[in-house]
């Protein structure tokens, strides 16, 4: 409770809800992230930009309609976030906009991340 940040948020983070969001707290950030990897966390809210450098585990994964703006690449991350613990178990990745549907399966001329790494490694 001595965490410096908005009480809105640790009231979620009580009731199992971490928001991963420009937080300035690092005590905050590492108390979700270790949550999350233990899988105590009955949800996890985030932007597109949360798939990159995390290694969390879930079950379920849903992609709203205001993310509509994914790219391929970040969608195939998501998805991967989801199903990888235990090959037994049930799992779902359930998407609110159609178009995104579309993007996955259909060649994808604009790819940002890759120009990306590209200029990153000076290819």
């Amino acid at each position: 409770m001595l965490l410096e940040v908005e009480p809105i948020w640790k009231v979620l983070l009580m009731m199992g809800i971490g928001v991963f969001s420009q937080h300035k707290c690092v005590d905050y950030i590492n108390i979700m992230k270790d949550l999350a990897h233990k899988q105590q966390l009955y949800l996890i809210i985030a932007s597109s930009d949360f798939v990159y450098g995390t290694n969390y585990q879930f079950c379920h994964g849903y992609i709203g309609k205001d993310l509509g703006c994914l790219t391929q690449e970040k969608l195939i991350q998501a998805f991967g976030r989801v199903g990888r613990s235990n090959a037994m178990a049930d799992y779902s990745i359930r998407l609110r906009n159609d178009d995104l549907i579309m993007r996955l399966f259909q060649k994808s001329e604009n790819k940002r991340e890759v120009v990306n790494m590209n200029t990153l490694f000076g290819i």
